[in-house]
């Protein structure tokens, strides 16, 4: 019953450091925080809310089970911060002008069009259920497993559910991020802690693991991995598809307008991965590590948290709250998101005057709705989920070519956004159920053949058809924004000139 205690000690330290954040009254306070988070706050946020829980039982399938095939993750988690990077500048300058608070929203102001706005907002939504769905079950399977089945899976989940519901419902993204730098503060310090110590216990090091790997399964050290029979384009084809679609999840993407500036948003896309390479890279060499143990090759998703049961009651303690802090701190901002698109991206855009009081409730209507159905679904496998969950970037990437050419092409329009995202995402939802040959030969996923067909037709519209004003307008905010930074970082650098201007006003 330790690992029930060390929980809700960590339950509770959670509502305490959030408590002076209930009680949001405004729809862009609990939206955006007002824009109030620096660098360090952004970067813990992204960090944990991009590592989830099931990391430690769902994808532990890959680097227990696979070996090297694990590594992906590190690839494909550095191209969505670079993706980070490359849409920060013009997202945060227009969403501080004109008010924004989701991705769908920022869309709509490009491309002028409330369709562009709700097939956005929807499809965020909807390819981001099955990974909020996964994190609750791994919430459940990691009460029932710290408990010896104590706490049922169920029961678990629920306790899970309630958490997160209640201080996202208070306190919006405000609660989300204060939250978020305890968490990833404590995935990242304690959890590589607790990896390391695992290491040590079962393998004598680093050096003695890896020899024992050498020496009798060199397979997990080498690509594709044990077990793994993909063609080498199907590792190209995940690390696109996820990289690229990963920036694209609601969650992540609403990161920007919660920050304070700029340079905190850019810092991050640095930071972020940083922290998250040290902290994955001991996660994968322990995976790897524990290939060595039969148990651990005949259950990889159970593997981590079984090694920890091995090692005592006291290890299990800390890692099942590791796992909980990583899962809680990506529900939270999942539900966040997807509660902050239904108010502002599909109520929003059905009633247009709706007030701020009713946007608000609209939310955490919305929150107790999502946290509602969840519930009703928690007899799905996690191991065949997460099947699914990878599945969902197949869809997601179908927005990246609409947000890509929406921030860098001026002649980029709604009707090329709008005629890619749905034809882009028919196409790779069809490849995807029906599975024709080619693509288990060729190794290329569906969503690569969708989203060069976004590509396709948004640049021949594109070309179609000349730039919008309104698009010249957007451009020309940008241009005056870094007039205005420039002149800001002028006026630091040379004191003496700022006076001598602002006497030039006075007289």
């Amino acid at each position: 019953m330790l690992s029930i205690i060390f929980i809700s000690i960590f339950f509770i330290i959670i509502f305490l450091i959030n408590a002076k954040n209930f009680g949001v009254k405004s729809f862009d306070e609990y939206a955006t925080a007002r824009g109030s988070f620096g660098v360090i706050a952004i970067s813990l946020a992204v960090f944990s809310t991009w590592y989830v829980g099931a990391t430690f039982t769902a994808f532990a399938g890959y680097s227990v089970g696979y070996g090297f095939m694990g590594m992906y993750v590190l690839s494909y988690a550095t191209l969505t911060m670079l993706s980070l990077y490359l849409v920060a500048e013009k997202s945060y300058i227009w969403g501080k002008k004109y008010h924004i608070s989701t991705q769908a929203e920022l869309m709509d102001l490009r491309y002028k069009s409330k369709a562009v706005r709700v097939i956005v907002g929807v499809a965020g939504v909807a390819f981001t259920a099955p990974w909020l769905l996964m994190e609750w079950i791994t919430q459940g399977f990691v009460f029932s497993y710290a408990t010896g089945g104590t706490i049922s899976p169920v029961i678990g989940m629920l306790i899970g559910i309630v958490v997160v519901l209640a201080y996202v419902s208070f306190g919006g993204m405000k609660s989300v991020i204060t939250a978020n730098i305890f968490q990833g503060a404590f995935m990242f310090f304690v959890g590589i802690t607790v990896m390391f110590y695992m290491i040590f216990k079962f393998f004598g090091g680093f050096n003695e693991g890896m020899a024992t790997l050498v020496q009798k399964y060199p397979e997990t050290l080498t690509f594709p991995g044990p077990g793994w029979e993909m063609p080498t384009a199907f590792w190209t084809s995940i690390i696109i598809t996820s990289g690229l679609g990963g920036f694209m999840w609601p969650w992540v993407f609403n990161k920007i307008f919660a920050s304070d500036s700029i340079r905190s948003i850019k810092q991050s896309a640095l930071i972020a991965p940083i922290i998250g390479a040290v902290f994955y890279v001991v996660f994968q060499f322990l995976g790897n590590f524990l290939y060595i143990f039969e148990t651990a090759r005949m259950n990889p998703e159970e593997a981590f948290l079984w090694a920890a049961a091995e090692a005592g009651p006291l290890v299990m303690a800390v890692l099942s709250t590791v796992v909980m802090a990583t899962s809680i701190a990506t529900v939270s901002g999942i539900i966040q998101a997807m509660s902050t698109s239904i108010s502002r991206d599909v109520a929003g855009v059905i009633k247009r005057d709706i007030s701020e009081k009713s946007a608000i409730t609209i939310a955490r209507i919305s929150v107790v709705a999502i946290g509602t159905i969840c519930a009703f679904m928690a007899t799905v496998d996690v191991g065949a989920l997460i099947n699914i969950a990878l599945l969902t970037y197949q869809g997601i990437i179908m927005i990246f070519p609409v947000v890509l050419l929406g921030l860098y092409w001026k002649r980029a329009n709604k009707e090329g956004a709008l005629v890619g995202m749905i034809v882009g995402t028919i196409i790779s939802m069809s490849l995807t159920v029906m599975n024709p040959s080619f693509i288990g030969s060729l190794g290329w996923t569906p969503g690569v053949y969708g989203l060069i067909t976004v590509f396709v037709i948004m640049i021949i519209y594109g070309a179609a058809k000349p730039v919008e004003q309104h698009v010249e307008q957007l451009w020309t905010d940008v241009e005056d924004a870094r007039t205005t930074k420039r002149k800001k970082i002028f006026a630091a650098k040379n004191p003496e000139a700022e006076t001598v201007i602002l006497s030039e006003k006075i007289k």
